[in-house]
């Protein structure tokens, strides 16, 4: 790959308002004819997977409410490469603007194509708890934010995602009972 790292921006409504040639050309590479008329679509067009979308939009939520970043790293194939990258995700004051840059960590070529943005490919039949009413995440028995969830279990650098099951984590089912 020649694009070793690119960056984009989006607003508060999750739309692409700016983006720089590294994101151009990370696209040409990847036989993207249609990156030009991103600007101004929704991130969200370009997630593929419920599972994913669902943990970036909970992602980018938190960052926005904290005015916070996170650093992870990711995986991003192309039809003929399996590339493994690390991501910064900034969020400005007030949630408006959130900035990503993305930085080559390594690629590997696959030995036969595989199509792009699959929302049907196979899933694990690992199960990932989240609690329906703080949105934190059960690792190893602990109950934890989205980012570090993210960030323990690798999860934007597997090649499949765990499935999401929903339920109640131990302080919220506390205070359900307690109402």
């Amino acid at each position: 790959m020649t694009v070793a790292a690119l960056s984009y921006a989006i607003d508060e409504h999750d739309h692409l308002v700016k983006v720089d040639e590294g994101y151009y050309g990370f696209a040409e590479e990847n036989g993207w004819d249609e990156a030009g008329a991103s600007l101004g679509r929704s991130l969200w067009d370009y997630v593929a997977g419920d599972e994913m979308k669902t943990l970036q939009r909970m992602l980018v939520r938190r960052l926005r409410d904290e005015a916070g970043e996170v650093e992870l790293p990711f995986r991003c194939d192309g039809p003929g490469v399996r590339r493994r990258m690390q991501i910064r995700i900034v969020a400005g004051r007030g949630g408006r603007a959130v900035l990503f840059s993305a930085r080559l960590r390594s690629e590997d070529e696959r030995e036969e194509p595989m199509p792009l943005l699959d929302p049907e490919a196979p899933r694990g039949e690992e199960l990932l708890a989240m609690c329906g009413w703080c949105d934190r995440f059960e690792v190893g028995g602990e109950w934890v934010e989205v980012e570090e969830a993210a960030r323990r279990l690798e999860l934007f650098d597997r090649p499949e995602l765990p499935a999401l099951s929903h339920g109640v984590c131990p302080q919220c089912n506390e205070l359900l009972l307690a109402a």
